[in-house]
């Protein structure tokens, strides 16, 4: 599997090939020989000016892809020489897509990816931890923290050191769970995670839990508290939760978590703008508006409905950002682009969080927005202008 985030994506040089389609295995003989769906996809790439290099490339990894049982689906997309995402989907896709555009065409990835709340899970033993970090978009960081200088508490070990060894073995073990915990808690600033999950030895995960909170505890109590720059999610609003049991049964359960806290959270988000419509410094809808809020990085969370937009076209400007409906609103020369690809790389550009709609939610013209409120000093510039 090949996954470059969706925000380093974005700023590659296309035109990019995006294809997905329905993977699942129906031949009865592996060994048949070449899935004709390769074939189909050729053909369409080729209709489409897809180059003999990108072809190529694309037609290596679909041939060497893994077979799943059961019905799956296929994501590709890749710049004029290189397989940038290769992901297996949870479901086919509602229809095969084959199209080489300037921009990546994400929308199906972020349907399958959603809903998926930014978190991180932690795998703690003796010897260290392995830390994965999973952003809003479904992107993932992995950190490997060794302590094997200091281990964790192991109730499994037997015997006592001599008495002059216990105060350094006591330091060298304090030191060896706050370095997890800081590195866990760094992770967690980083893909804005709402969620930690720590898994993995009981006493090692329970003494990196007591030091998260109590590093938490501290900085809520210290000068942490006037610190200018914040994460957007701030560290004493994250849940923390403890996994047992063995590989399997702990992988089940973080993703029945992961699962339920993403539907919450969606549907916070949905409540939210449906309790916000009509009231313009907080939501906003419609290509016109939709755009001019990107352009002002007023966005928070972009709500797009992909069938809706998908024959409409908007212009862009310099930068992702730069999108419009008009060219009088952008400075310099303008592309035209389809709004399907151009408004999700505003979004992931301006660090929105892109939540696909499909019926859950009405949208004028496919699009809108919940919008950052104006702080205090907004407010108090705004008025010194008018004055």
């Amino acid at each position: 599997m090949t996954r470059t985030s969706l925000r380093a994506l974005i700023d590659r040089t296309g035109p990019f090939a995006s294809v997905y389609f329905d993977s699942t295995d129906t031949s009865e003989d592996p060994t048949r020989g070449p899935d004709p769906r390769h074939r189909e996809i050729t053909e369409k790439l080729t209709a489409a000016g897809a180059s003999e290099q990108m072809i190529g490339a694309l037609g290596i990894a679909i041939a060497a892809g893994p077979v799943h049982t059961g019905r799956s689906g296929r994501a590709l997309i890749a710049d004029p020489g290189t397989v940038l995402v290769d992901e297996q989907l949870r479901a086919p896709p509602s229809r095969e897509e084959v199209r080489v555009s300037p921009l990546p065409y994400l929308l199906p990835l972020l349907e399958q990816r959603l809903p998926r709340a930014p978190h991180v899970v932690a795998a703690v033993e003796h010897h260290g931890a392995r830390l994965i970090g999973t952003d809003r978009n479904g992107d993932t960081v992995t950190r490997t923290v060794d302590n094997t200088a200091g281990q964790l508490p192991n109730p499994r070990d037997r015997g006592r050191p001599p008495r002059t060894a216990r105060r350094p073995a006591r330091d060298l073990v304090r030191h060896g769970v706050h370095r997890i915990a800081d590195a866990t808690d760094a992770l967690a600033d980083q893909v804005d995670a709402t969620l930690i999950v720590l898994t993995g030895e009981p006493v090692a995960r329970a003494a990196v839990r007591a030091a998260i909170e109590s590093d938490r505890a501290e900085s809520l109590c210290g000068d942490a508290l006037m610190a200018t720059a914040r994460p957007q999610v701030p560290a004493a609003l994250r849940r923390i939760v403890e996994v047992g049991g063995d590989r399997r049964s702990a992988a089940a359960q973080i993703d029945k978590i992961v699962t339920e806290t993403s539907e919450a959270q969606q549907r916070t988000v949905f409540d939210r703008f449906r309790a916000a419509r009509g009231r313009p410094s907080l939501a906003t809808g419609g290509l016109v508006d939709t755009t001019a809020a990107l352009r002002a990085h007023t966005v928070t969370h972009l709500l797009i409905d992909g069938a809706a937009i998908e024959h409409t076209r908007i212009l862009r400007g310099a930068n992702h950002t730069m999108v419009a409906i008009a060219a009088h609103e952008l400075a310099g020369r303008a592309v035209i682009r389809r709004a399907d690809e151009a408004i999700p790389a505003a979004g992931l550009a301006d660090g929105s969080e892109i939540v696909p709609v499909t019926g859950e939610v009405p949208l004028p013209e496919g699009v809108g927005a919940l919008l950052r409120p104006p702080n205090r000093s907004d407010r108090r510039d705004t008025n010194q202008e008018e004055q």
